[in-house]
């Protein structure tokens, strides 16, 4: 499956949930998620010599692309083909335990935070427009817990891929 940039921005924009929905402290500030952005910022996390989970920060950089005469800004990141998508949805102060991969996946924060925590417990703050690409098979995995706000995601699956 071939996320089209404007696919992927209705996606960005339809992330966005009810006021009603969220507690009074989420609804302050507004977050853009919808960021101009040459270098987007990556955690990559991938399978140590010791067969744990480690995580490393990484950049991306993107190609950019303006549409329907420049009020529409996108830019590319060449990730790969996913074989699914999903809009992933975590509860607020939600503990995410330790957890294998069975497949690759990228992990891309539209709203709210999350932490990652690598197989030693070092952690990573995700916070609105970082993502986290999993390489990590066979692993015990990685933990982490969401934000006060809970978070919105959009996972990439790769599942015929291996590394």
């Amino acid at each position: 499956m071939n996320i089209t940039p404007i696919l992927l921005m209705a996606l960005l924009s339809s992330s966005a949930l009810s006021a009603a929905a969220k507690p009074a402290r989420c609804q302050k500030g507004g977050i853009d998620i919808a960021r101009d952005v040459d270098v987007v910022e990556a955690y990559r996390a991938y399978k140590g010599a010791d067969g744990l989970s480690h995580i490393e920060k990484i950049e991306i950089k993107g190609k950019k692309g303006v549409y329907y005469e420049g009020k529409v800004r996108v830019t590319q990141f060449a990730l790969g083909d996913p074989t699914g998508t999903a809009l992933v949805y975590g509860e607020p102060n939600m503990d995410i335990p330790l957890h294998p991969v069975p497949y690759r996946e990228t992990f891309i924060i539209l709203s709210g935070s999350s932490v990652v925590r690598d197989g030693k417990g070092k952690t990573y703050a995700l916070t609105p427009g970082s993502m986290l690409i999993a390489d990590d098979l066979g692993t015990p995995g990685r933990s982490g817990a969401s934000g006060p706000c809970g978070y919105v995601a959009l996972s990439l699956a790769y599942k015929g891929a291996t590394q």
